[in-house]
């Protein structure tokens, strides 16, 4: 027989299911791939798959895989500001192990990875995930900046999540709680500012302990009122006032359900997502930011990748708010 020539084929799914076949078009999923090395690295995109503290709808494992799977939609250049984040060095790291039935375990390897990855000036970018992952990420953080240093945190959400637990037990409810109270006054409630608290979802009691720890809540209708961009500087004035480190955690139930209808409680009435992009696009170029989380997507509620499309948009642009600050 003739020798057989090369089909010239590639790699399953390259073309089609990834969009990585033209590197000119700069696709995000392909700038994201990494290459085992940290020396240089800038940011870390991770993915943290556990839910085990969820109390309503779970799912939220699957979260960073959407993101993911999402971001063949995107590629790193902004048309606004008409540049792109190629020269900025991201990659996608992979996944702390967590154990969906071992909170304890799974957390305090969470926190040992931040706190390597702050320890080596990369940013960490961490994909949940249920927000019960926040409190050992930000436990993390403060360990790599090492004892007496403050903290400040922006936390864009429809609820507090100040409880002190549900039904005498962990949940997802409770890690800013946790993070003002665990972590030896690194967290001040004077440096701790919630954005997009939502109608009828809290309790009295919650807004009561958090007036008495001199938290600056901003509700959603006082972004509506106010715009964000004004919320945004009150924000970063405040959290940023007297520490050392800048801290930002989003619970995609902040966003409306229209455009986030995949999460553990959807939110009519929820913020705009271009204004919360905009948001973490300046909460990421502020110099003293070492940290994003992005959780509570859960796919098994989505509607054709709609929730995880809005995370991949919200985790670029916080992705270009460092870049900006890099560059």
């Amino acid at each position: 027989m003739p020798e057989a020539t090369d089909p010239g084929l590639m790699p399953p799914g390259l073309v089609v299911n990834t969009m990585k076949g033209d590197p000119g078009e700069h696709r995000a999923g392909s700038w994201l791939e990494w290459d085992g090395r940290w020396q240089g690295l800038q940011a870390a995109l991770l993915g943290i798959p556990f839910d085990g503290a969820s109390v309503v709808r779970t799912g939220s494992r699957h979260g960073p895989d959407s993101v993911r799977r999402s971001m063949m939609y995107y590629t790193t250049y902004s048309s606004g500001d008409g540049r792109a984040m190629t020269g900025f060095r991201a990659a996608d790291v992979g996944d702390v192990p967590t154990v969906v039935t071992d909170l304890p375990g799974s957390h305090d390897r969470i926190s040992t990875a931040i706190a390597a990855i702050v320890g080596r000036g990369i940013v960490p970018v961490a994909i949940g995930g249920d927000h019960s992952i926040s409190f050992p990420i930000i436990r993390g953080v403060v360990r790599a900046l090492g004892p007496g240093k403050r903290l400040g945190v922006i936390h864009f959400d429809a609820h507090h999540d100040l409880r002190k637990a549900h039904l005498g037990a962990e949940s997802s409810g409770v890690p800013v709680r946790k993070s003002l109270e665990l972590l030896d006054g690194a967290l001040s409630g004077r440096n701790l500012v919630q954005i997009g608290m939502a109608e009828f979802a809290n309790s009295p009691q919650l807004a009561g302990y958090a007036a008495e720890q001199g938290v600056t809540v901003i509700p959603a209708l006082e972004v509506r009122r106010r715009g964000m961009a004004a919320v945004v500087d009150q924000a970063l004035a405040q959290a940023t006032d007297g520490v050392d480190a800048l801290y930002v955690s989003v619970d995609i139930d902040c966003i409306d359900q229209s455009q986030a209808p995949g999460t553990a409680a959807p939110n009519p009435g929820g913020l705009d997502a271009r204004d919360v992009q905009e948001a973490l696009r300046r909460i990421g170029g502020h110099p003293k930011t070492v940290g994003f989380d992005l959780v509570e997507i859960s796919p098994p509620f989505d509607h054709d990748d709609i929730t995880g499309r809005t995370g991949a948009a919200l985790v670029l642009n916080v992705l270009f708010g460092l870049a900006g600050r890099a560059g």
